[in-house]
């Protein structure tokens, strides 16, 4: 994966990867609101006269941004583990691919082809977990390296990844009943298998177990009824200005709470999302490597 080496200024300007486009309607709507109260104020209404202390004390400043620190800290927990898991995920199935690689005899040119086409099988792992966490089928790169009866197979299947560490095991099994693999490392690949299997299972369960529906709505109820007290809260000091304050509070809050939404689940093509696409292509490279010989076992 690439280092992101832009400078602060550039970072400021990358609206895409930003917040901005998930907030900017609700901050428009805000602001249209206190430019009214600011009309409303200039124009007569003695809303500068409101007691502002007493409509601070409605939603306390403190509470809120502890709920919207929670909120984010939830979500980002949620992203960091299912980044460990991937990794998890690549380095199983470089050390499975190397294995078979290295382990598995292949003593004439059937063999061979057949021990090539499993070990870019491993290669497809991550690239089914990434499909299936977002609930689409087998894509081009997978494909290309797939038979028509493996992708036909694999495209009616609900569990593409199970299919594939099913496809592994049995290949295993085969090359140990010929004796092509020792019982020792076949009890060691299918751990490997087993280890994937449970790190597919880790990443099912943040995919389906999101920030519980009502403290979600509880939070955007408090901040609904925040800003709909803040420009009362300015208009008697800022006057004409309480629209720009306004908007700035709203962008930092609702900023917050939509970053905290959009890593709440890090498997999807948010541009803050975890790279699965990236992840999986390198892999498929790591495993051409091993089987084009670049990567060496390191002899006894």
């Amino acid at each position: 994966m690439s280092v992101d080496d832009r400078n602060w200024f550039q970072l400021i300007f990358d609206f895409r990867s930003s917040v901005i486009p998930g907030v900017f309607g609700q901050v428009l709507v805000l602001v249209i609101f206190a430019a009214l109260v600011s009309l409303a104020n200039q124009n007569g209404l003695p809303l500068s006269a409101i007691d502002s202390d007493s409509i601070g004390s409605l939603i306390p400043e403190l509470v809120l941004g502890l709920l919207l620190v929670f909120r984010t800290d939830a979500a980002y927990t949620r992203f960091w583990e299912g980044s460990g898991i991937i990794s998890d995920i690549v380095d199983l199935s470089r050390s499975l691919a190397r294995s078979i690689w290295v382990y598995v005899d292949a003593d004439d040119e059937a063999a061979e082809q057949e021990k090539i086409a499993h070990t870019r099988i491993v290669g497809l792992f991550l690239a089914s977990v990434k499909q299936h966490l977002r609930s689409e089928n087998v894509d081009a790169p997978m494909q290309a390296l797939l038979t028509d009866g493996q992708t036909k197979e694999l495209q009616e299947v609900n569990h593409m990844p199970l299919r594939i560490t099913q496809w592994l095991s049995v290949y295993l099994k085969k090359m140990r009943q010929k004796g092509k693999l020792s019982d020792i490392m076949f009890t060691e690949l299918n751990k490997i298998l087993d280890q994937l299997t449970l790190s597919m299972g880790s990443c099912e369960r943040i995919l389906g177990t999101p920030l519980p529906l009502a403290y979600a709505i509880h939070l955007k109820h408090l901040l609904f009824l925040y800003f709909l007290t803040v420009p009362f809260k300015l208009v008697a000091t800022l006057g004409w200005l309480t629209p720009l304050a306004v908007g700035v509070i709203a962008f930092a809050l609702l900023g917050i709470e939509e970053i905290g939404l959009e890593i709440e689940n890090p498997f999807g093509y948010d541009p803050n999302d975890l790279p699965l696409d990236e992840q999986a292509q390198e892999l498929r490279d790591d495993i051409e490597e091993i089987i084009a010989g670049k990567i060496q076992p390191v002899s006894d």
